[in-house]
């Protein structure tokens, strides 16, 4: 068979490309950021990352690339942290929900809460109960004489998840109380909120933000009580779960926002990437830009601090899964 040199000299080219192809894609990864959001687009979230977004790349020296990856409650994007390669070039902006409380509460999740690292918290919130602005109740005891009322037509309550914060702690809710209601699962805040605004469904537990507080000030929907201990200046009118006759051994449960790396990252990258992100976060424009979404960056911690805070939370929420007893999926 004859060859012509032209032929050659392709395959040859072709042959030199595979064999740089992972070089090529090493220095494509060393030269980039990818930030997961295990929320949809337009939520809180997914507000805060593209905060410090711009901060990170300009402190790492690399382009940011934002990916949102929802469903199963956070899990799928927290699996894909695990998934990549840990040099610091994969990062999730997330919660306890995709890291702790998904691995109790779904059967198909194989990580452990030790399997990641917290660098920093971006924002730290309590909790208000939520509901359609027609609902004829206007605070939880009232929630809770509804609920009662109502009888074989129990009342629903979304969630961004089987097994996220605010399906517990609703549970935890409904449990204190003696009430029922029938759990409705979403992949994230931005359709839950859509069909709690449509009557969908009749209430839910989400955290106190901007966001949300110009939907209440809007009338699209109320504010039921609040889990802070004291009044909220943004929902003024607001009980606190302690002020309630039917829920005040709910607590005072709260929602933090973090940059998360795999604990399998390297000693030195992971000094590396705190220092970045805490530079990031102090970063006035960064600060403005969350407080603007509705949080509140937390005081800097270093890494043992943040693992401190990150292990005491992980066993206080694994509690409040045993106590609301939800069985695993």
């Amino acid at each position: 068979m004859n060859i012509s040199r032209r032929a050659l000299s392709l395959s040859g080219l072709g042959a030199a490309a595979l064999a740089a192809a992972p070089g090529l894609l090493a220095q494509t990864r060393a030269r980039q950021l990818t930030l997961l959001v295990a929320q949809p687009a337009g939520g809180v979230t997914d507000a805060f990352a593209r905060a410090v977004a711009p901060a990170l790349g300009r402190g790492l020296g690399r382009t940011v690339v934002l990916e949102n990856v929802t469903g199963a409650s956070g899990s799928i994007a927290a699996s894909r942290l695990l998934a990549a390669v840990p040099d610091g070039s994969t990062l999730l902006v997330g919660s306890p929900s995709e890291t702790v409380l998904a691995p109790l509460t779904l059967r198909a999740v194989r990580y452990r809460s030790t399997d990641f690292q917290l660098l920093s918290l971006v924002n730290d919130s309590p909790l208000a109960l939520y509901a359609r602005s027609d609902l004829p109740a206007n605070n939880l005891d009232e929630l809770v004489e509804l609920a009662r009322q109502r009888g074989g037509k129990p009342l629903s309550y979304g969630s961004t998840g089987q097994g996220s914060l605010f399906h517990l702690v609703t549970e935890t809710l409904l449990s204190a109380t003696g009430i029922q209601a029938t759990h409705v699962p979403y992949r994230g805040g931005v359709p839950l909120l859509t069909h709690l605004q449509g009557g969908t469904i009749d209430f839910t537990m989400l955290p106190v933000d901007a966001l949300l507080g110009s939907m209440v000030a809007g009338g699209r929907m109320k504010v039921l009580g609040v889990s802070s201990a004291q009044r909220l200046a943004r929902f003024p009118a607001a009980a606190t779960f302690d002020e309630s006759r039917s829920a005040p051994a709910v607590g005072r449960p709260s929602i933090w926002v973090g940059l998360l790396a795999s604990a399998a990252i390297g000693e030195s990258a992971s000094v590396r990437l705190h220092q970045v992100v805490t530079e990031a976060l102090s970063d006035a424009d960064v600060r403005k830009a969350i407080d603007a979404a509705g949080g509140a960056v937390p005081s800097p911690m270093s890494l043992a601090d943040a693992a401190r805070f990150y292990a005491a939370d992980a066993v206080k929420l694994q509690a409040l899964a045993k106590a609301a007893r939800i069985e695993p999926i």
